[in-house]
């Protein structure tokens, strides 16, 4: 940049300072990462210097550009960041040139009305969710589970299924309190018995009868099955529900690996080879829904290059997969998966006796 673009902006007429920024920084976007240490820092000065002297509408022209920068400095980044929110919410949201582990420590200090911004960035990696799961706030890990662009980390899997546990067991809870709470006292007003031949009621009578009905006993279900025969719900299914709609088929790999107590690597190639089977016992041990499975078909379907009559098919077999069957067949992959482990284990050639 010649000397005349960076002459100190304070000395430039109000009406030339936002042209003059706005060229600055055009200027250093255009050399892309081309760009000499040097050249960034003094980029930074001049940003900084200036920014916090500019109008309203000079901050918003000058933050747009800022955002657009593919080698924005991260010194800029870090600067805007810390500003009113209407700043800050825009460059945390859209720009990409933060570094992954710049954005993990905002996430970790941040104030909490920041956040939500990284949460919906279109990018959010696992040091990051995990930066901002462990800021514990609820909104927060709601955005990051219906963002299909956030990935998460085995740990941060866990805190989505404990949440997912604490919520159905709240609704447990409601519902047996309305189930105890439903029909258990009538008050039906009228006259005391009086014989069959002498059917008349007091009209002036206030008085009633109280009717006690016993409380409907609460029928437990088998494990992973409802009072109808379906699948009960769960919080691990319900998850994979969840991340399975951002079609996040790594997470979903891990919370099947997690409820089947298997290693993750290992659930991830075996849905990954043609053969279905795996995929499928292992939703049906977790307790994935029809429509859940579906959805998760239709993504491996897409990757694979399956047709649709190929999908459909898989899916009409999941649909027909008894329970049992599939927890007969992921005991096998257990006991397969316990043995390989013997197998691999050095053998030692004097052991201690």
């Amino acid at each position: 940049m010649d000397d005349r673009r960076t002459e100190a902006a304070h000395q430039t007429a109000p009406a030339r300072r936002a042209e003059l920024l706005a060229s600055i920084t055009d200027l250093f976007g255009s050399a892309g990462a081309a760009v000499s240490p040097p050249t960034a820092a003094l980029f930074s000065e001049i940003i900084l210097g200036v920014f916090d002297e500019l109008r309203p509408d000079e901050r918003t022209f000058l933050v747009e550009r800022i955002v657009d920068l593919p080698n924005a400095p991260a010194e800029i980044l870090r600067f805007l960041a810390s500003r009113e929110i209407e700043v800050a919410e825009s460059v945390l949201r859209r720009s990409f040139a933060f570094e992954e582990a710049d954005l993990a420590a905002l996430a970790a200090t941040l104030p909490q009305d920041r956040l939500c911004a990284i949460a919906m960035r279109a990018q959010v990696p696992e040091a990051v969710s995990d930066a901002l799961l462990d800021r514990c706030d609820r909104a927060i890990l709601r955005l990051l589970a219906q963002n299909p662009g956030a990935r998460f980390s085995q740990r941060g899997l866990a805190i989505l299924v404990q949440e997912a546990t604490q919520k159905l067991a709240q609704r447990h809870a409601a519902a047996r309190e309305n189930q105890e709470e439903r029909g258990q006292m009538l008050d039906i007003r009228c006259a005391p018995p009086v014989p069959r031949s002498r059917r008349s009621f007091d009209p002036s009578s206030e008085r009633g009868v109280v009717i006690a009905f016993p409380a409907r006993p609460h029928r437990r279900s088998d494990p992973g099955h409802s009072e109808d025969g379906g699948a009960a719900p769960n919080a691990v299914a319900d998850v994979i529900a969840t991340v399975a709609s951002g079609d996040r088929m790594m997470e979903v790999a891990g919370l099947l690996a997690e409820s089947a107590g298997l290693p993750v690597e290992l659930v991830r190639r075996m849905i990954a080879k043609p053969d279905t089977m795996p995929l499928a016992v292992l939703c049906k041990a977790a307790g994935v829904s029809d429509e859940t499975f579906a959805a998760i078909a239709a993504i491996r379907g897409r990757r694979h290059g399956h047709s649709a009559e190929a999908i459909e098919t898989l899916v009409r077999a999941y649909q027909t997969l008894g329970q049992d069957d599939a927890a007969h067949t992921l005991r096998f992959l257990r006991a397969r998966q316990a043995s390989d482990e013997v197998a691999a284990m050095p053998v030692q050639q004097n052991p201690a006796l």
